[in-house]
């Protein structure tokens, strides 16, 4: 169960799949000329949160469970990432 939440400000590319996906739980931040995204501070619906974590293409976007340990990003999520040819 997903009780936490991290988003990494360096990663995020503020492409907004995550404040309209999941807007309980995160939101944007103006930074001038650049979009980021930031935790409200509250959890959206389980399954919700893990899709949008899962749909961040910069890994962003980590979940923790009621122990803190990160259930989300995986490491074969973080290596695929690494090895993503764009």
């Amino acid at each position: 169960m997903i009780s936490r939440i991290e988003v990494e400000d360096g990663a995020s590319i503020g492409c907004g799949t995550c404040w309209v996906a999941c807007p309980q739980a995160f939101k944007e931040e103006d930074l001038g000329n650049d979009l980021k995204a930031l935790v409200t501070g509250e959890l959206g619906d389980q399954l919700v949160m893990r899709a949008t974590a899962e749909g961040c293409p910069t890994l962003a976007i980590s979940l923790f469970d009621e122990t803190g340990t990160m259930i989300y990003p995986t490491e074969e999520a973080r290596a695929a990432l690494r090895n993503a040819s764009w």
